[in-house]
């Protein structure tokens, strides 16, 4: 017993006689802050006493609060315990102070590695955010699921702030899980805004963390403040292809088209290939009524990749809108030439007009059909077909050709609707061309099965009010008719 006792007394002698050596050894070599001298020995020993150097660290700054070193260190055991925003502090102290080169060159790699790991902390954040809400979704569809993803959502809640508050073993229903899922959301978003404004602090000359807070931003519809932070990110990083194509699809969403348009011309620049630029710029061209400029660059796609669907179909869609255009301008001449039949010069510009719009005809319907060759599915080239059937029929000529065209254009509408039977614009369409071949039987049952899929259709009661006439149906007609409206 008393060898133990000695045993044990000895060791704590041993440690102050070490502490007590130290002490000495560094106040011999010129380190005259006792509060220094301690932090110092307790950060040497194994392991480290965070705590204790912790407090003799802060005894240390009392004295001398410019003392560059203390602050270091201080900053060190901070960043150690993932204090982020305290070491920025006692880092920012110390740098401002006289620290050696070799502590300056540890500081900045300190930082570096903080900011990874703080910006890395912030991806696996959003990453898992984006785990809860697909969770909320399948969850809002088939709650059966819930025993499967419970121990997830257990996991990833675990190490947040309130975590006691989502008792994931206790709910039985959707309604009774959605306000901790939605809870779980939100302080997973807000740390991972927090995780991405910490790296800023740390390095504010990088640009990867200006484009995840941008992004979180997107996610949230909150696109000024998107705008912003993508702002920084391209002026970071001005030539980064990924930053450049978020920014103006960001721009593009929040209306904000001669900085969208700007920056696109300056990514094909770099990159005249870009198939997803191109068709964006094209869409910019087109909201601002620079219709040739849209076709042209719907072409450019093309020539890139044959393939691509939509550059057809939107290619078509301006097309279209130019033959429309040219009907006005066709039906105008007709007029006139009813009234003056012997005007050569007259009958010399509609034939002009006429030819240009059959060159337009034969492209729009090349550029859909090419739609439908891709995509036989695309429900939208075939009602966009029969519109130009349609179109067309109602400037020809009785006998010109003019059933053949309506004949067409049913084909097209009925094609549509058996892609999309719910599709009443079809339906409308597809009754107009019917009664437009004196097909009243056909005409009425596709126009009855539209009014019952929307009653307030004035237009489809008007219709439909002509086909019970035609056929004959006194009372039906005279109901209808009067839901048109007329």
């Amino acid at each position: 017993m008393e060898s133990l006792k000695f045993k044990t007394n000895f060791k704590g002698w041993l440690f102050w006689l070490v502490f007590f050596c130290g002490v000495v050894s560094l106040l011999s070599c010129g380190t005259k802050n006792p509060g220094l001298v301690s932090a110092k020995i307790y950060l040497n020993l194994t392991p480290p006493d965070y705590e204790k150097a912790t407090e003799q660290l802060q005894i240390a700054i009392e004295q001398e609060p410019e003392n560059a070193e203390a602050h270091f260190l201080l900053g060190k055991i901070y960043a150690q315990k993932k204090l982020y925003e305290e070491m920025l502090e006692e880092f920012q102290r110390a740098e401002g102070g006289k620290l050696k080169p070799e502590q300056l060159e540890e500081l900045h790699q300190i930082r570096k590695q903080k900011w990874t790991e703080v910006l890395n902390s912030g991806i696996r954040l959003g990453k898992k955010q984006r785990q809860v809400d697909q969770y909320k979704l399948e969850l809002l569809a088939d709650f059966s699921k819930y025993p499967q993803y419970k121990d997830s959502l257990k996991a990833i809640s675990a190490d947040l702030e309130g975590a006691e508050r989502l008792t994931w073993d206790t709910y039985e229903m959707f309604s009774q899980a959605k306000p901790a899922l939605e809870e779980l959301e939100r302080t997973l978003e807000k740390e991972a805004v927090n995780r991405y404004q910490i790296a800023i602090s740390i390095d504010s000359t990088r640009y990867e963390p200006f484009v995840n807070l941008a992004a979180e931003y997107v996610g949230k519809d909150e696109l000024d403040k998107a705008l912003g932070y993508y702002q920084k990110a391209y002026q970071l990083k001005p030539d980064d292809s990924n930053v450049m194509n978020d920014y103006a699809i960001t721009l593009l969403s929040a209306q904000k088209f001669e900085q969208a348009l700007n920056l696109y011309e300056r990514i094909l620049e770099k990159d005249p290939t870009n198939v997803n630029a191109l068709v964006n710029l094209a869409m910019i061209y087109a909201r601002k009524g620079e219709a040739e400029k849209a076709l042209d660059t719907y072409s450019r796609v093309i020539s890139i990749d044959p393939e691509y669907r939509d550059a057809y179909f939107n290619r078509g869609l301006l097309l279209l809108s130019k033959t429309q255009d040219k009907i006005s301008v066709l039906k105008s001449y007709q007029d006139s030439l009813k009234n003056n039949p012997k005007d050569r010069m007259l009958l010399s510009r509609y034939q002009s007009e006429q030819e240009e719009y059959n060159l337009l005809f034969v492209k729009t319907e090349g550029d859909f059909e090419k739609t439908t060759q891709i995509d036989p599915g695309d429900k939208d080239a075939f009602f966009h077909l029969g519109l130009l059937y349609l179109s067309r029929a109602q400037v020809l000529e009785s006998g010109e050709g003019q059933n053949d065209d309506f004949n067409s254009a049913e084909g097209f509408f009925k094609k549509s609707l058996e892609l999309d039977p719910q599709d009443t614009e079809s339906m409308k369409y597809l009754g107009f061309s019917l009664l437009s071949q004196k097909k009243w039987e056909e005409a009425s049952l596709n126009l009855q099965r539209l009014v019952e899929s929307d009653p307030t259709d004035r237009e489809a009661w008007g219709y439909l009010a002509i086909a019970y006439a035609r056929l004959g149906k006194k009372d039906k007609a005279e109901e209808a008719f009067k839901k048109s409206g007329r």
